[in-house]
């Protein structure tokens, strides 16, 4: 009997450890292996902010192959899409081709390591042993060649120009950076429901940190309440109503954090992606304890994008293919904006993209919801089309102007 009880309370006790484990394992976990051969583990925060395995990473690539596949004429046809190029290039130097500075979307999740080869650049390694060189991007500037900060456990500034390489891995049973739990839950919105990590205007992501608003117009500073107290918040009127574990209701006003004024809620999940909810499209939201197995094995290696693309002429294509002369990898990322939230969602989580118009493109994804978006070059014809890779080393190319449909395998 006493063996019965000790065994069983070993198994409550690996439950728990599994149970805190779960709770952390979204955060980014690496070794930073630094010039003088030391090394520093532990949780990472990347210097554009970014602590979660579903953040992403933006640089541009330092190389852009796929215009070797177009002609003289298909590339001189792109310039009337994008007045940033230097189209006379082609003219001055005929052996060479227009350079377009073009970006990795992906997530931390989906990066094996990073290895510091400047001061603004680098080489990323995917999952699948893929190599891919990078560059600060113009628009993001703090995703290269800043400062990184690692929790180990104390939190600790290391200098980019120390850093050799950064590899990133799964952390270990015992890792615990925070006392607090990640935000999760799921967020109902205009075009329904998004479930996984949040950010609370952008920046509040633990329920250590407090939701603040004032409960009426007397008051002169905002009361404060932790996540960790709260159940769910629901828009209304001017402000929210926010019910706590409790069943207690209190109604929040003036403040960003309840109104029209916040910056966004962020909902990630390694499955689908990202969106950023505006309030205005925001109804509420219902938190969540964070299931197990959403850190970063969770996160598939990579292949190539394999396409069935449907011309306007009723032609068939298919192959792998490089997407907007761009993404070739399923883990980057498509983007659009429809009803007041921006998408990012990785191509292996797209079923279909139909062309709707010259704006907007409808969008099928993998659990059969259905997305109309626009505002992006990805969806719009602004998309420099795409090349699909023959057998015999052939190829096509296929303007967007020339694109019905595009199913993805």
């Amino acid at each position: 009997m006493v063996c019965f009880f000790r065994c069983f309370l070993l198994l409550i006790l690996l439950s728990l450890t599994k149970v805190a484990k779960g709770q952390y394992e979204g955060i980014i976990y690496a070794d930073v292996i630094l010039k003088d051969r030391s090394i520093v583990s532990g949780a990472v925060r990347w210097s554009g902010g970014q602590l979660l395995w579903t953040d992403i990473l933006l640089v541009s690539k330092k190389e852009q192959y796929a215009l070797k596949y177009l002609t003289r004429n298909q590339i001189n046809a792109l310039s009337d899409q994008d007045e940033g190029i230097d189209w006379e290039f082609m003219n001055l130097w005929k052996d060479k081709l227009p350079e377009r500075r073009t970006e990795l979307l992906c997530r931390f999740g989906d990066i094996a390591s990073i290895h510091v080869t400047g001061a603004m650049d680098a080489q990323i390694f995917l999952k699948n042993g893929s190599k891919l060189r990078v560059v600060t991007d113009s628009r993001e500037n703090r995703h290269l060649g800043k400062d990184i900060t690692v929790f180990s456990p104390q939190s600790r500034k290391v200098a980019w120009n120390s850093i050799s390489r950064v590899i990133f891995k799964s952390s270990p049973d015992n890792f615990n950076p925070f006392n607090a739990d990640l935000l999760y839950g799921t967020i109902s919105t205009s075009q329904g429901e998004l479930s996984g990590f949040i950010q609370w205007d952008k920046i509040k992501f633990l329920t250590s940190q407090r939701l603040e608003g004032k409960l009426n117009d007397v008051e002169r500073t905002d009361t404060e309440y932790p996540f960790n107290m709260i159940a769910s918040i629901e828009k209304r009127d001017k402000g929210a109503i926010i019910k706590f574990d409790s069943e207690k209701k209190v109604f929040l006003k003036n403040n960003r954090d309840v109104n029209a004024s916040n910056h966004g809620i962020v909902v990630m999940h390694p499955a689908w992606g990202r969106a950023i909810v505006d309030w205005e499209a925001f109804n509420s939201v219902r938190f969540s304890k964070m299931p197990k197995d959403l850190g970063y094995a969770s996160y598939r290696s990579p292949k190539r994008i394999y396409a069935v693309v449907k011309t306007n002429e009723g032609e068939v294509v298919k192959g792998n293919c490089i997407f907007d002369l761009d993404e070739q990898w399923n883990v980057e990322l498509l983007e659009g904006r429809s009803n007041s939230i921006s998408y990012q969602i990785p191509f292996n989580y797209i079923s279909n993209i139909k062309v709707i118009s010259d704006q907007e493109s409808r969008v099928t994804l993998k659990d059969e919801k259905v997305l109309t978006l626009h505002n992006h070059n990805d969806v719009t014809s602004n998309n420099w089309g795409i090349v699909v890779l023959l057998v015999n080393s052939k190829h096509r190319y296929i303007p967007w102007s020339k694109v019905r449909e595009i199913s993805f395998k």
